[in-house]
């Protein structure tokens, strides 16, 4: 669990990150004709889209679970319940890590073009 300015720090760093990341997406998204299953599944195969999504997904879900942490700490005030939802949230962040990425790295091995 981190604490004080390396907490802050941490979470400024990633909606920093996640700024372009999410431009990248909307731009690369724009340029695909028609949003179909098949056409995001040869999106998302391309070596390029792959490795962003995985960096997006990975930021994106830290700073979620790096954001409930602060909210659980300034308003949840029994320690035990706090520690208790903490570590809900930092479940919860693996877990939608590991599917999300599960998820790509489905599609961009399983399609053969």
């Amino acid at each position: 669990m981190l604490h004080g300015k390396k907490h802050w720090l941490y979470h400024r760093l990633s909606a920093i990150l996640l700024l372009p990341l999410i431009l990248w997406c909307i731009y690369s998204l724009s340029l695909v004709p028609e949003i179909t299953y098949q056409n995001m599944v040869l999106w998302t195969s391309k070596t390029e889209n792959y490795i962003f999504l995985f960096i997006l997904i990975i930021i994106s879900v830290r700073h979620f679970q790096l954001g409930i942490q602060v909210i659980l700490e300034d308003y949840v005030s029994d320690k035990k319940t706090r520690d208790f939802y903490i570590k809900i949230i930092n479940i919860t962040y693996y877990l939608l890590s590991f599917l999300g990425i599960a998820s790509i790295t489905k599609i961009y091995f399983g399609v053969h073009i």
